[in-house]
């Protein structure tokens, strides 16, 4: 069968791999949609820091199992749609110890550090799915993943009910963010370039949007914030200048939490968190717990694929995906690849 594979920047083939047989304890999926994840683009244009070539990219998916192993439990079945917990855990690490699965210091996130799924089938340990009812897509499926890393990012914030936020970016993860903001209680407004996404986002239940190129960005914080800042500030892009705009506009005593990935940088000194005692928090991959409040939102959100979805490509077309996406960044939200 054939694997697609990032060799080097915006330099792609397709490999022939074998499919593999699962071992004790193992399963193989096949997989039926996969979704385009911001770290993919960023492995196409060679901008991951993340990642050694070449790669196969890939871990946002819709599958069906096809093959079990010995000593997997019965409730798991030949047939059973699902999707994937992506990332690897060492179960003894600080922080596996303190259950923070999601950011094993050994993790190899598939797509990342380790063959991904942007090939027919995948092998994986049958702990590492996550079963969904037959009603869900494998579009809704492959929605899961993203939205949860978002769901995640949310929740390190911690209290947020009655607190203004500023979220920059509305890419799928920061659209996971914002929805568990809102129904966290938050009052939330968004920052981005893009005027479908300021609209969409108060469509989602934002109280505020704000272009970022406006000359009056600064100033229209200002007043809205009363000269305070934003009591949290969570950074969905990924970038240097949106880093530090972020120091700038949180307020005394205020929350930060990162959650995109960045080459850039910019001159940093602790002096504005120190004085003014901020928390700055990283924010990486889900928890299963994020997942299955991921796969909820979709669940009571039947019609939220159609927001989401920019364009879909057959996996043959892979290629033209990753090109299409580099041509219509600022309108992307998810691009999705359909395999026959």
């Amino acid at each position: 069968m054939k694997a697609f594979l990032l060799e080097d920047r915006e330099k792609s083939s397709f490999i022939d791999v074998q499919k593999q047989e699962p071992l004790s304890g193992e399963i193989v999926v096949k997989v039926k949609t996969l979704g385009l994840c911001g770290s993919d683009f960023k492995t196409y244009h060679k901008e991951n820091p993340m990642v050694v070539y070449p790669i196969i990219p890939g871990h946002e998916i819709g599958c069906e199992i096809v093959a079990l192993g010995p000593d997997v439990p019965s409730d798991i079945k030949v047939g059973q749609r699902g999707t994937i917990l992506p990332y690897t855990t060492c179960g003894h690490c600080p922080a596996c110890r303190a259950k923070k699965f999601n950011t094993c210091s050994t993790n190899k996130t598939m797509g990342v550090a380790r063959p991904g799924a942007a090939q027919p089938y995948v092998k994986l340990r049958y702990q590492d799915f996550i079963a969904c009812p037959d009603e869900m897509s494998f579009t809704d499926i492959a929605l899961i993943e993203p939205l949860s890393v978002g769901i995640h990012a949310a929740r390190r914030a911690k209290d947020v009910k009655g607190k203004k936020v500023l979220l920059y970016g509305l890419g799928i993860v920061g659209l996971g963010v914002l929805l568990e903001l809102v129904k966290a209680g938050a009052d939330v407004s968004l920052a981005d370039i893009a005027e479908d996404k300021l609209k969409l986002a108060l469509e989602m239940g934002a109280n505020k949007a704000f272009n970022i190129k406006s000359a009056t960005f600064r100033k229209e914080v200002e007043e809205y914030t009363n000269n305070e800042g934003f009591e949290v500030v969570l950074d969905a892009v990924g970038s240097a200048s949106v880093a530090q705009s972020a120091l700038e506009l949180v307020a005394v005593a205020g929350t930060i939490v990162f959650i995109g990935y960045h080459d850039d940088t910019f001159p940093f000194t602790t002096k504005p968190i120190v004085s003014r005692e901020l928390s700055v928090f990283g924010s990486r991959n889900a928890l299963l717990e994020d997942f299955v409040a991921a796969k909820e939102i979709i669940l009571e959100k039947p019609d939220l694929k159609e927001t989401l979805i920019s364009k879909r490509f057959l996996f043959e077309d892979i290629d033209k995906a990753f090109r299409y996406w580099t041509e219509n960044r600022k309108s992307v939200t998810k691009i999705l690849i359909d395999f026959k």
